[in-house]
């Protein structure tokens, strides 16, 4: 199989340079002329307690692709999808397909490109960071999904796909996985208003109303069965926050990449795509606050997090 993963940060770096090294055929496909320079002039290097290493993948820009593209990976940040979705729509192969191992629910956008049959998803809980050009920190290990966004017995495609990527398993419910990342994902962007970790967030007995009620917002959502993964199981939200902060106490990501974008590298979040996925009140305000950071009015810290807490606590009381 030969696959281009296009969008070599923390998601499709840990997962590419993990691929290639174990003999597969991977191409790593990214925007950032710098990030892509390094890696062609000093090989893609990962880091962190999962292990250390270098490999020499091949890296290339947007406009390098070739004209036919058989199998991909989606790791972009989920704001950009669209411009991938544009780049695969006229070079993607007939019998070829596309993998989105991005944040929220982006499947829609590639499937308008390239067709529905040719679209499979995934769910990555894997924490990684992009430190510099041509630099990964791999914090941790942790759950990997892939499946047919219809769901139903696992295909042979998928089934390979699990053979290629790493810490990969395929499942015949991928959505289940994907919206249980909502939830998860909804109680980082909360936590990321503030500058305290992720385990620190989850573990203070201040906020678990603000988890809770944020979790309980999107669980309603779900037009699916939602799965439980590394410690998040959905019918005991209380004992998920301390199985949740345990897990990530066990991390080198400290923080999550929502509060990375906003403190250390300075750009536009994916919280605006994530709100079309998901509304309601305590999530609305999130977005807000994000807005307010993103914008300069805010910057992330506690006082930010009490502030939402008394705003669950009014509308309980």
């Amino acid at each position: 199989m030969k696959l281009f993963v296009i969008g070599a940060g923390a998601i499709g770096g840990t997962l590419g340079a993990r691929a290639f090294r174990d003999g597969h055929d991977v191409t790593l496909v990214d925007a950032d002329a710098a990030h892509v320079a390094a890696i062609r002039r000093d090989g893609l290097r990962i880091e962190g307690p999962v292990e250390e290493f270098v490999v020499r993948v091949p890296a290339i820009l947007p406009e390098e692709l070739p004209d036919t593209v058989e199998h991909a990976v989606v790791a972009v940040k989920s704001l950009h999808t669209a411009a991938v979705a544009d780049l695969l729509r006229d070079r993607l192969a007939p019998d070829g397909y596309v993998l989105t191992v991005q944040n929220g629910l982006t499947a829609d956008v590639l499937i308008e490109a390239v067709g529905r049959e040719r679209v499979l998803a995934s769910f990555v809980n894997i924490g990684a960071d992009l430190m510099a050009p041509g630099v990964v920190l791999q914090g941790n290990v942790a759950t990997f999904r892939i499946g047919e966004l219809a769901g139903g017995p696992v295909t042979p495609r998928v089934a390979r796909l699990a053979e290629v990527l790493p810490y990969a398993e395929a499942t015949d419910n991928v959505l289940g996985y994907l919206w249980g990342k909502e939830v998860y994902g909804a109680m980082m962007w909360a936590g990321a208003v503030s500058d305290l970790s992720i385990a620190e967030t989850l573990e203070r007995p201040e906020y678990r109303g603000v988890m809770t009620a944020i979790s309980e917002e999107v669980l309603a959502q779900a037009p699916v069965a939602v799965e439980g993964f590394d410690g998040f199981e959905p019918d005991d939200l209380p004992g998920s926050f301390d199985r949740l902060a345990a897990f990530n106490r066990r991390s080198a990501k400290t923080h999550s990449g929502i509060y990375r974008d906003l403190m250390v590298r300075k750009r536009k979040t994916e919280v605006d795509e994530v709100h079309k996925d998901i509304q309601g009140p305590v999530f609305d305000r999130v977005v807000e606050m994000i807005h307010d950071i993103e914008e300069g009015r805010r910057t992330c810290e506690v006082a930010n997090l009490d502030e939402l807490a008394r705003f669950v606590a009014a509308r309980t009381s």
